[in-house]
């Protein structure tokens, strides 16, 4: 098959999400130190891992219609605060600072170098909004490989609905069969590009699954090239 198109889920595909929170625990310590009576960077990364979920943030947990605003709400009330910031603005850090704090997946830069290098149309397509996924692929340092960054809020559609993947390729004017899909959820990602008529590849590690195929699984992004 001729690949044409190479397209990636975000969290835990390019990025490292839990390591990600770690960084942006220490920015927030470090910013807010004067405001906290202690100073518990793991404390502070419990508290926003309980929230985020992964990424993929159970709605009881939620407080706020964002993940940025209910991490805020439930770090004002956890922490020990000499003066307790205001919630707005403990909102706005999370959406200015975490982008940046974003840790890139193990050899993401050297694969995402090769496959521009080999002339590969390459995007990314992530749920979530899209100002966000920008700052993100910004704090990795990788927005000059990309040719479409697709998220759900641009295109008005989530994953694992299979117009969201029609469009993207679209988007690339690469056709689906022509298009290989990596990310790391088995029904958002994997099934979803599958059943848009991508070629798909799990990247495993992170969600548990029933996939048997072994052809369809990989642990590594350098495994990319194998399936070009």
């Amino acid at each position: 098959m001729n690949i044409r198109a190479v397209l990636f889920d975000l969290d835990n595909t390019l990025t490292h999400r839990e390591q990600s929170i770690t960084v942006f625990s220490q920015r927030l310590a470090n910013a807010y130190q004067s405001f906290l009576n202690q100073i518990d960077i793991l404390e502070i990364k419990q508290i926003i891992e309980y929230i985020d979920h992964g990424g993929y943030p159970l709605l009881e947990r939620l407080t706020h219609k964002t993940i940025g605003a209910s991490v805020a709400y439930a770090l004002i009330e956890q922490l020990d605060w000499k003066s307790k910031p205001d919630p707005d603005e403990l909102t706005q850090f999370w959406f200015d600072e975490f982008g940046l704090s974003a840790v890139p997946m193990s050899g993401a830069f050297s694969v995402l170098e090769t496959l521009k290098q080999q002339n590969y149309k390459l995007a990314v397509v992530s749920n979530g909004g899209h100002a966000t996924r920008q700052t993100i692929i910004k704090g990795l340092g990788f927005e000059h490989f990309f040719d479409e960054i697709i998220s759900s809020e641009r295109i008005g559609i989530s994953k694992p609905h299979p117009e969201i993947f029609l469009k993207s390729c679209a988007l690339l004017g690469v056709s689906p069969q022509y298009s290989l899909f990596i990310g790391d959820h088995p029904v958002n990602d994997f099934m979803g590009a599958k059943d848009a008529g991508l070629k798909a590849l799990l990247l495993e590690g992170f969600h548990e699954h029933d996939i048997n195929d072994t052809t369809a699984k990989i642990t590594r992004l350098s495994q990319i090239f194998e399936h070009l």
